[in-house]
């Protein structure tokens, strides 16, 4: 028996979107004030929420989908906006890489629901 993929509309790609767009933005980070340097190991450490949204999002209800969504770009945004624009991308403290991880852990909830749903 096929699992029921429910259609959660635009939201769901709308908020992974928006997820890249942030994520390549705390990743590209200014080299010596003459360029950019795009920093992998934050644009995949960023990414990693997205994934298992992405993953998750369509067999949840679309009420549960949008509410999580909202809280990851929410959470999310205000880590970028706060260690990229207004520290100046100083990433001495290694929030980058740990809020994203955090924001992971927090999301596997949502894959363990789906997991254990009947099909």
């Amino acid at each position: 028996m096929q699992p029921k993929i429910s259609n959660p509309g635009n939201t769901v790609i709308l908020v992974v979107a928006i997820g890249v767009l942030l994520a390549f933005a705390s990743a590209l980070v200014p080299f010596f004030g003459a360029g950019y340097h795009l920093n992998v190991t934050i644009l995949l450490t960023a990414l990693t929420p997205y994934l298992i949204y992405a993953v998750s999002a369509p067999l949840l209800s679309r009420a549960v989908a949008l509410g999580a969504g909202l809280l990851l770009l929410a959470a999310h945004g205000a880590l970028v906006i706060s260690e990229r624009f207004l520290n100046g991308a100083n990433y001495a403290d290694g929030l980058m890489v740990a809020g994203p991880l955090v924001l992971a852990v927090v999301l596997l909830p949502l894959l363990v629901l789906v997991a254990r749903k009947p099909y």
